[in-house]
């Protein structure tokens, strides 16, 4: 029930019905079987060519056996590859040859499926989520029913077609772009389309991508926008093939559906000018473009800083495994982000205000009192009559709310302009950024008064000397700390090793002038 209610859930969000007559810019021409832009926030193909032809998806199918598998599958389970799959991978398509007998984890096959397109890793976890190749296709059909798909079907999970005796997997370039939609959607698969290298849990196996969009690929280039995603291909009869997905910096996300050019370097030049012309007539007006719930991981403004503590579990995400960023957060949620942040853990007045009403939203008003309680700081009457001269929804507040506020948005904590309003509610990205930088706070205390924390300081001791970290885990939110100070024990490890050295060069450099000094 629970993974029908999830498909159920993924196919409200994102396959609503699409926007029409927002579309005004005219699709270029390309050399190529046909082509797809879709608007991820709406579902409408904003532009293309052949976009409902008959085309051959080549291992872009592969998407959607990622679907049923991660849907169908326990994403922490170990999958045991065996003989009879491996060794009979569905011909057509690329293998990795990861050997029979070895255990890898269910993610270590969707990297290799998804970043390298490797046929036997594919295989092997439709096999090892459904018990048969055959049974996995089925639900990958019947997905595409679920979706109202019906230009689409699948006789295979890796993509194979004619070429290889395979006459039932095709589909079209507009159906592709909403499977890419459905995919994307999905925080597992997401993640693993946007790295360009990954190591293997189990079997020790290095990945690259296939992806030349990605950062430190050929054609990578994060200007008005940053490719992330999603899954190449090629046979003889699809040509070789891509599906892409980019953003920009205001939350729009579009999908090029590319398919049939004749060469992989022009099929990415040819997406990156369809990117190119679709974000320029956005910004021109001649095309509207949808906010999508987009994973903050592709925000330039929210993405480095949520990667950074991602592992930590401290952020709020919606039902469906994303972070909205503009989503009020609620005091439970705000308490947990907090607390994150180890000089903050069991803290008497954040449970306090936790207690006081969970589920409840947050103003800056009462953001700005709780901040003050947690850091308590003093102004001057004058500062905070000049901080708040710029502010609206005050009126009503009591003195003591009116100095906790004046601190807060006349210091840096103050992360947008909309904090100059006492009734605005403070939401998950502002959260973020405001937590990010109570932790940079924390840091450069403990760095700049390492000598009176000794109550809350251990020792690590070394060859070199004694390495002072914080009295906390890495699992920490002030991980920033505890970095800091491992990287530089690293440089205290790598001067240790440099001076070693010297010293055995020049003890050896006097043993061969003493040694010639003897010989004379």
């Amino acid at each position: 029930m629970k993974k029908k209610l999830t498909g159920i859930v993924l196919l409200l969000l994102f396959f609503a019905m699409p926007l029409q007559g927002q579309a005004k810019a005219k699709a270029p021409k390309k050399q190529c079987h046909a082509y797809a832009v879709m608007d991820a926030g709406s579902g409408e193909v904003l532009f293309g060519q052949k976009a409902n032809k008959k085309i051959y998806p080549a291992s872009t199918a592969k998407l959607m056996t990622a679907i049923v598998c991660v849907e169908k599958g326990n994403v922490n389970s170990v999958i045991k590859t065996k003989s009879d799959v491996v060794y009979r991978t569905t011909p057509g398509t690329y293998s990795l040859g990861i050997g029979a007998g070895v255990k890898y984890t269910f993610k270590d096959l969707l990297h290799m499926s998804l970043m390298s397109s490797a046929a036997d890793a594919t295989d092997s976890l439709a096999v090892g989520v459904f018990g048969s190749k055959k049974a996995c296709v089925e639900a990958m059909n019947e997905k595409c029913k679920e979706l109202g798909l019906k230009k689409t079907h699948f006789d295979n999970p890796v993509g194979s077609d004619i070429g290889a005796g395979f006459n039932e997997t095709y589909a079209s370039a507009k159906e592709m772009a909403e499977i890419c939609r459905y995919a994307m959607a999905m925080p597992l698969i997401r993640s693993t389309v946007a790295k360009a290298h990954y190591h293997t849990q189990k079997g020790g196996m290095d990945i690259n991508t296939t992806n030349w969009f990605l950062k430190g690929m050929a054609y990578y280039d994060h200007d008005a926008y940053k490719v992330i995603g999603s899954k190449s291909g090629t046979t003889n009869a699809a040509g070789h093939v891509f599906i892409a997905t980019a953003t920009d910096d205001e939350g729009h996300e579009l999908i090029c559906a590319y398919f049939g050019n004749v060469s992989k370097e022009s099929t990415f030049a040819s997406i990156r000018s369809l990117f190119d012309y679709a974000f320029k007539s956005y910004k021109k007006g001649k095309i509207t473009l949808t906010p999508s719930n987009y994973d903050v991981r592709s925000s330039k403004k929210y993405g480095d800083v949520y990667s950074e503590y991602s592992s930590l579990h401290c952020y709020p995400v919606q039902k469906d495994g994303l972070f909205d960023p503009n989503k009020a957060i609620t005091r439970s949620q705000l308490g947990t982000m907090l607390g994150a942040i180890d000089s903050l853990k069991d803290n008497a007045a954040l449970t306090a205000f936790i207690t006081e009403n969970a589920n409840g939203t947050v103003s800056t008003v009462r953001f700005a009192q709780l901040i003050q309680e947690l850091y308590p700081v003093t102004i001057a009457d004058n500062k905070i009559e000049e901080a708040l001269s710029a502010c609206t929804g005050i009126e009503n507040i009591s003195e003591e709310a009116r100095e906790a506020y004046a601190s807060f948005v006349s210091g840096t904590l103050a992360v947008d302009d909309s904090c100059k309003a006492g009734n605005q509610l403070i939401t998950r990205g502002q959260a973020l950024l405001i937590a990010d930088k109570l932790a940079d706070y924390q840091m450069n205390y403990l760095a700049e008064h390492t000598q009176t924390q000794k109550a809350e300081v251990r020792q690590i001791s070394g060859e070199d000397g004694t390495i002072t970290l914080p009295a906390m885990s890495y699992t920490t939110f002030n991980k920033k700390w505890a970095d800091s100070l491992a990287e530089q024990k690293e440089i205290q490890e790598e001067l240790l090793q440099t001076t070693t050295q010297n010293q055995k060069k020049n003890d050896s450099e006097k043993s061969d002038k003493s040694s010639i000094k003897n010989e004379n």
